[in-house]
């Protein structure tokens, strides 16, 4: 089963392995930037799948879905990526597997706040033993949120040794980004950003560009296509890191 889970891993994230750790760190903030219908949730289930298989635990936290709707995400991503391995024989095992790493707290048709996420981490850790290794953020309207909210959070996942993930709507007739900086809403709170990813459609597929990498901003196009359905690496050529 460990070879496969690794078999397995083709989530973007892949690509940010630095000194054997499988992500970008704790306390890291990681922001993938994209127009609407780009498909930014499934980047983000993608980057949650990946931590699993690499053994990690996931708090998937989503602001406008239910945990039932964010749960068939999980699920039907997996079932894709063991079809294409034809290896659906070990989809129960493998799926009880990381369901018992992840856990998925919603705040649909609720406020969500930065105390909220201190009480759901909380919560979490005193009941029921769980310290999540990455979180993810979905859903959120960056251009309604205060950035000291988005500093809040990455400090809570820094606290807990917990990686951040966040995605981040951008608008195709928005103004052009300024030399030097993310492209607008991002630009608001680009300084508390370690990683970004922008997602380009082209040609049926999506390609990868990175944004940002660490204080370094960037117009890297990495070569990488992504599979514009589920968002997992289709082809990687010449990526340096």
């Amino acid at each position: 089963m460990t070879n496969l889970m690794i078999q397995l891993r083709r989530s973007p994230r892949t690509l940010l392995e630095r000194d054997g750790h499988p992500g970008p760190g704790a306390g890291h903030l990681a922001l993938v930037m994209a127009r609407a219908g780009v498909g930014k949730t499934a980047f983000l289930v993608g980057i949650g799948i990946d931590a699993l298989l690499s053994g990690q635990k996931v708090l998937h936290i989503s602001l406008e879905r239910t945990v039932e709707k964010i749960r068939d995400y999980y699920d039907d991503l997996l079932v894709e990526m063991l079809r294409r391995e034809k290896k659906l024989e070990h989809r129960a095992a493998l799926q009880l597997e990381l369901e018992r790493r992840r856990h998925i707290h919603t705040y649909f048709g609720r406020s969500f706040s930065a105390g909220r996420l201190r009480e759901a981490l909380e919560l979490l850790r005193d009941a029921m033993d769980f310290v999540p290794d990455v979180i993810i953020l979905d859903r959120m309207e960056m251009e309604g949120f205060d950035p000291a909210i988005i500093e809040a959070a990455k400090k809570m996942a820094g606290d807990v040794g917990a990686e951040l993930w966040m995605a981040c709507r951008t608008h195709r007739d928005g103004p052009a980004a300024a030399e030097g900086h993310l492209p607008a809403p991002a630009d608001r709170f680009e300084d508390l950003v370690d990683t970004a990813f922008r997602l380009d459609p082209q040609d049926a597929k999506v390609r990868l560009h990175v944004a940002k990498d660490r204080n370094k901003m960037l117009a890297q196009d990495l070569n990488v296509v992504l599979d514009p359905r589920t968002l997992l690496l289709e082809t990687s050529v010449g990526v340096k890191r």
